[in-house]
């Protein structure tokens, strides 16, 4: 029968059997948990694993080792139980079929039977990695203690003792002087209302000093609103200036932005300086 020699090709965790224990087959050469990781994968079929040659070479190799160690006892008990699972299952798989290629009924069960090893092979090595996870944890926490908190009692000693003097009524009206200055539900908004200004009354201010211009002569906005007394007295002026350029009655000029606004009175000279609030609707 043709087969391919398997070699380690991949790290492996350490088995429950002693560490260092190899096995040197036809088909693999290795250590045997490696062995046991190829064959729960297929990659090695078990029908090529020379099972009484695996044993022979742990029998060797436990022949060398001190077994009234604990650990020793149990790696050896251990290879036992793996290789039961083994033998069963190369068992299973080497029955053979009838002349016309099927399975009896006993054959089809060993088939079972050799799918469940296989499984509990698979479980033994999640439970054994689990075991040394496990091991690997204790070991990481083995120098951490815990410590109780808590003051020392010589400090302990040390704070004062709280003694309560105050009386329930005392504790009343505490409470009623705190909820007496406590913020109420609504905040008044009146005191943040602007003062109402008469916006015509803002508009014939500008139209006046405007009108009283000489020919070509012309004033800043700055000088229009110099006597304003709030900000609101200044908004009302400029949608003044802005009433009156969209009725062609003035000219304005501003070399950018933000700078200096220049006006000046286009309007008919001989127009009336009180307009009408008509003129401004």
């Amino acid at each position: 029968m043709a087969f391919e020699r398997f070699e380690a090709d991949r790290p492996y965790a350490p088995s429950p059997t002693p560490e260092g224990f190899s096995v040197d087959l036809a088909v693999f050469s290795g250590p045997f948990d490696a062995l046991l990781s190829m064959i729960a994968e297929r990659r090695v079929d078990l029908t090529e694993v020379a099972l009484s040659q695996v044993t022979d070479e742990f029998l060797s190799y436990v022949r060398g080792l001190d077994l009234g160690g604990e650990r020793n006892m149990d790696a050896a008990s251990a290879f036992l139980d793996v290789a039961a699972v083994l033998v069963e299952a190369k068992s299973a798989a080497l029955l053979p079929g009838d002349e016309h290629g099927e399975r009896d009924e006993r054959s089809m069960e060993a088939l079972r039977e050799r799918d469940l090893l296989f499984a509990r092979l698979v479980q033994y090595r999640a439970f054994k990695q689990a075991a040394m996870e496990f091991r690997e944890r204790d070991d990481a926490r083995a120098g951490v203690f815990a410590h109780p908190g808590g003051v020392d009692d010589s400090y302990a000693a040390m704070a004062p003792q709280l003694v309560w003097t105050m009386s329930p009524e005392g504790l009343a009206a505490l409470a009623a002087a705190v909820l007496a200055n406590a913020p109420v539900d609504r905040v008044a908004v009146s005191q943040l209302h602007v003062p109402p200004v008469d916006f015509h009354a803002q508009a014939r201010i500008v139209v006046g000093r405007l009108r009283r211009l000489g020919p070509g002569e012309s004033t800043t906005f700055a000088d229009l609103t110099g006597d304003a007394r709030e900000n609101v007295e200044v908004a009302a002026r400029f949608l003044a200036v802005l009433v009156l350029f969209k009725q062609g009655s003035i000219q304005f000029k501003q070399r950018a932005p933000f700078e200096v606004l220049h006006l000046r009175w286009i309007a008919g000279v001989g127009e009336p300086e009180d307009i009408g609030e008509e003129e401004f609707l």
